[in-house]
């Protein structure tokens, strides 16, 4: 097999070379400032982040790749809440946790269904937030929340029904406090 050398005709010269090298470089600084700021550490300088739903994910890895809360001290309790909610009205109860926190929890309504979204927010930036169930037209819920991230992990309950609702939430686990918001 021969393998013949190119005519000098046939090379790309410097200038299209260096031509080709700016633009991929461009090319790529744009994808960094535009994309993989927003995406991996949520910084936007051009607003294209928030537009595309890029920086939240970008917070929200930055806020979870903080260290856990260590294992030793870790609060554990148990907790009742009752709540009466009228037509319309809407109540939101939280546990502050730390990151790596685990809680169990039962909640269940009396008197008809309500919508319910539980929910966790980081203390620094209340944007972010992670989504663990929601539910339009229903009459109770368990499960345990592992939270993510050092903040507030709750309940948020809308009662859309005509009459009132009882809703009795337990919790046990380890977290600081329980609290309305």
């Amino acid at each position: 097999m021969h393998i013949r050398k190119p005519l000098p005709d046939e090379l790309i010269s410097i200038k299209r070379l260096a031509i080709a090298s700016f633009c991929a470089l461009a090319f790529a600084a744009i994808l960094v400032v535009t994309i993989i700021l927003p995406a991996e550490r949520g910084i936007d300088p051009t607003g294209l982040g928030s537009k595309f739903h890029l920086t939240r994910m970008g917070l929200l890895k930055t806020v979870m790749a903080r260290p856990d809360a260590p294992e030793t001290g870790r609060p554990s309790q148990s907790d009742e809440v009752i709540i009466v909610l009228g037509p319309g009205e809407s109540t939101e109860i939280k546990m502050e946790m730390q990151k790596g926190y685990n809680a169990d929890y039962r909640w269940s309504v009396l008197g008809g269904s309500i919508y319910h979204d539980t929910h966790g927010d980081p203390y620094e930036d209340d944007t972010v937030y992670i989504t663990y169930s929601t539910a339009d037209a229903t009459n109770g819920d368990s499960g345990t929340i592992t939270a993510p991230y050092s903040g507030f992990h709750g309940w948020y309950w809308v009662n859309k029904g005509a009459t009132d609702v009882t809703i009795t939430l337990n919790t046990n686990g380890q977290y600081d406090q329980i609290l309305e918001k």
